[in-house]
């Protein structure tokens, strides 16, 4: 127990530098519980949660073999996937760990990082684009993720409250593409301001500004009462209009959501359609 949730398993106290660390050991399967419930509605249609399923599954045991340390395999925040305990366990997400237990998803034999996101506003990119290492399973596709309630999204803020999020370069002038996706994520942006210029990575404005995704355009609202420094009228607000929420690589749930529900597609055709030149395989977790 943490607090007022409840766990699976057996809880063990480890001596870390920061004091002590409580380390949950639980049944893989019996963790996927929690982790559908956490990360999908338990309500949505069997075929997207088992494919949610076997790419969670995939994905930690990727994470356990490349990313595990001393004290624990996974986290169980939003950075790994998120694990809650038994209060988000239902009959829906245990039906779907069960209907596929041990299915991962591999390429070349080898278990993959089955990573995936809430919605990808109908474009997903390459893996590279959006971070470093080209992957063969991790490629730019089309989303059917359209009708989510965070396919589009938008937020304003005026001209003090964007410079106080993005420093550096004084009050804020003007804000401009350097360089995009494919799919147009962010990756930068060059911000011109009264003390300056500076360039600021997508994913860092997104931090800056907490917004759902680094797939955006931001519009600035000009008052020809107020000048900038090379006399032409400042911006006193700008709009971020955006699209998806997430990364924008790998499977896709609200667009997994989809395709059960409209094209009925099952779980093994949505996962080999999000993970490209992967197979399906069953293994006995120990």
């Amino acid at each position: 127990m943490d607090g007022d949730r409840w766990y699976r398993g057996r809880v063990v106290l480890v001596p870390t530098g920061q004091g002590l660390t409580a380390v949950n050991y639980v049944n893989l399967e019996q963790y996927l519980y929690s982790v559908l419930g956490s990360e999908m509605n338990g309500n949505w249609p069997q075929e997207a949660l088992k494919a949610q399923a076997v790419a969670a599954r995939s994905y930690a045991l990727y994470q356990r073999q490349s990313s595990a340390n001393s004290v624990f395999d996974l986290g169980d925040t939003d950075f790994w996937q998120v694990y809650t305990g038994v209060d988000r366990e239902s009959v829906g997400t245990q039906m779907a760990v069960n209907a596929t237990a041990g299915e991962v998803l591999t390429h070349k034999g080898q278990i993959i990082n089955a990573v995936f996101h809430s919605s990808s506003g109908g474009c997903i990119d390459n893996v590279e684009e959006v971070w470093t290492q080209p992957l063969p399973y991790l490629r730019a596709k089309r989303d059917f993720d359209q009708g989510a309630p965070v396919y589009q999204w938008s937020k304003t803020f005026d001209r003090n409250q964007l410079s106080s999020r993005i420093t550096g370069v004084g009050e804020i002038e003007s804000i401009e593409v350097d360089k995009q996706t494919t799919c147009k994520r962010i990756v930068s942006m060059r911000v011109k301001g009264s003390k300056g210029t500076r360039t600021i990575s997508g994913d860092a404005l997104r931090s800056a500004l907490d917004l759902r995704s680094t797939l955006f355009s931001i519009v600035s609202q000009t008052d020809r009462a107020t000048k900038s420094n090379d006399g032409k009228p400042a911006p006193v607000s700008f709009v971020v209009n955006g699209n998806g929420f997430g990364h924008g690589l790998g499977l896709s749930q609200y667009g997994a959501y989809n395709l059960a529900l409209q094209q009925r597609w099952n779980y093994q055709q949505i996962v080999l359609y999000y993970y490209d030149n992967t197979k399906l395989a069953k293994i006995e977790v120990k």
